[in-house]
């Protein structure tokens, strides 16, 4: 077999829409023969634009290019062959693709690195018949497409499990379908729950309007309302009232992970690449600190503030005064993302790209091996003698042994687990979509579901409950420690994405709402 391509490549991710409805419409051995004709087609197109097959499992495909357009051209002939096709029964097979191009690691028989799971997420996003394609393959093939097809650029939009918004575009190839319902990605997903939010919202006050009970008679008491806070700001929530009492509004564009500690409460920006430390005492930002890379991750402890940049796959130590005191290289693979924790002896280093890194803050190096902890870590966390990380292609918790570094349980928890905190004798976990949080009980491995808000995403424990962000309907849900139920939901506005417990409060970065 010959050797992956290296360097720059092109992958093309392809599978039928609908394959197992097809199966029961046509049975075992139509769809069979249905199965083989498609195959066959799509081998040719490949082979004819030199395609390396990577992977396929019956009716998907995974292929690589050494030139992105080959990789446009594969896909232009086989969507066209596929419609030209005698099916049998009447039968219409509908296969969605998604390109994308990158410079991935390479292994013995397998891709590691963002550019797969971007590729593969842009083809899961779309629908039968259509052909997605990320920016950076549009850019290569723009201007060399051929006869009869052209690009329409589909806007930016975010993607399962990656942390970017990601700009897509879709082939317009003559002669086949080019209009298709929705995007099957996270900001589609989020307008259709607040649609119907809103209609289930309105019903209520139209009903409320036909009561007509005069509300305000009961007046209000320390708990009851609660500020909404403008987008890219902190929200600072009492944890004594329940409700927004301030918030801190010039902490730059895009703010994200948070935490409290060593002197500040500490929110990495996105899309300036710095750190903004509030001093909690003022609840003004007291400091900037430039980063060398996208801050994705942030944890406290060891005297430093420690800062994942899973793009690039390396870590900086931030001293209290601001001064970057480390920067590691190389802790992993570059990814999409990367979160990380503090504890059990080391700093743990979660990249989205499988691998969780041990770095000893002693000497601030990666302590060799890496582990493979699951498809797609979203976060990590440390209590009760072991590692926790949430796999979010897997929709699973592992947990590590930090003295082996060996996984020793995995645990099903809900689907897109994006948070992780620990605290109360469990491990607490944020389901995005499933709307709800899983209670790993630590001793037993128990499981317990809690419906939150939508689209749960950053979870802290502290103060008396664990706290959540909603990102979906921008609320943060309080869950008690006894009953293992909601007893308040907190309106901040906007999109609350990260969260954390700290110096008498409970704080929430706030950033632009997805449109």
């Amino acid at each position: 077999m010959s050797e992956l391509p290296s360097g720059t490549v092109t992958f093309l991710f392809t599978d039928i829409e609908g394959s197992t409805k097809l199966l029961h419409e046509l049975g075992g051995p139509r769809y069979a023969e249905v199965l083989a004709e498609h195959q066959r087609i799509l081998r040719a197109a490949f082979a004819a634009h030199h395609g390396r097959e990577v992977d396929t499992q019956g009716d998907s495909f995974f292929v690589a290019f050494r030139r992105a357009k080959d990789a446009v051209s594969a896909a232009i002939d086989a969507q066209r062959d596929l419609a030209a096709g005698s099916w049998p029964a009447g039968a219409e097979v509908k296969v969605r693709m998604g390109l994308h191009t990158g410079e991935p690691q390479v292994g013995k028989e397998r891709y590691v690195g963002l550019g797969v799971h971007k590729a593969a997420r842009i083809g899961a996003a779309g629908h039968g018949g259509q052909v997605l394609l990320s920016r950076t393959t549009r850019e290569l093939v723009e201007d060399e497409v051929p006869p009869g097809v052209t690009i329409r650029d589909l806007g930016e939009r975010r993607l399962k499990d990656l942390e970017r918004p990601e700009r897509l575009s879709q082939l317009m190839i003559d002669g086949l379908p080019s209009e298709f319902g929705p995007l099957k990605t996270l900001d589609v997903e989020l307008r259709r729950k607040r649609r119907r939010m809103y209609v289930g919202s309105a019903l209520i006050g139209v009903l409320a309007a036909a009561v007509a009970i005069p509300v305000f008679a009961f007046g209000q008491g320390d708990g009851g309302g609660s500020a909404e806070v403008a987008p890219n700001s902190v929200a600072i929530i009492d944890p004594a009232l329940n409700r927004v009492v301030d918030s801190v509004s010039n902490v730059g564009g895009r703010p994200g992970a948070i935490a409290v500690g060593e002197g500040g409460v500490w929110v990495a920006n996105y899309d300036e690449r710095s750190l903004a430390r509030i001093d909690p005492s003022t609840r003004a930002v007291a400091q900037r600190v430039p980063l060398p890379a996208t801050p994705t991750g942030i944890a406290i402890g060891t005297g430093s503030v420690w800062v994942a940049h899973g793009i690039l796959g390396s870590v900086s130590r931030v001293g209290q005064d601001g001064t970057v005191l480390a920067a590691i290289e190389g802790a992993a693979p570059r990814g999409s993302g990367g979160s990380i924790a503090v504890g059990e002896g080391a700093v743990w280093f979660a990249s989205s790209v499988g691998v969780v890194a041990r770095i000893d803050p002693s000497t601030n190096t990666v302590v060799v091996p890496t582990v493979v902890a699951g498809s797609l870590p979203s976060a990590i966390a440390t209590g009760f003698g072991s590692i926790w990380v949430a796999n979010g292609g897997d929709n699973n918790v592992v947990r590590m042994n930090p003295r082996t570094n060996g996984i020793v349980d995995e645990v099903s928890v809900g689907g897109s687990p994006r948070g992780v905190a620990v605290g109360d004798g469990a491990v607490w976990v944020t389901s995005e979509a499933d709307d709800s949080v899983s209670r790993i009980d630590a001793a037993s491995g128990s499981v317990r579901t809690i419906p939150v808000g939508d689209g749960p995403t950053g979870i802290a424990f502290g103060a008396g409950a664990v706290w959540v962000v909603n990102s979906g309907d921008g609320t943060v849900s309080r869950i008690d420690l006894k009953t293992f139920e909601v007893v308040e939901t907190i309106a901040v506005g906007s999109r609350p994405v990260g969260i954390a417990v700290g110096a008498g409060s409970v704080w929430v970065s706030v950033q632009e709402p997805v449109t």
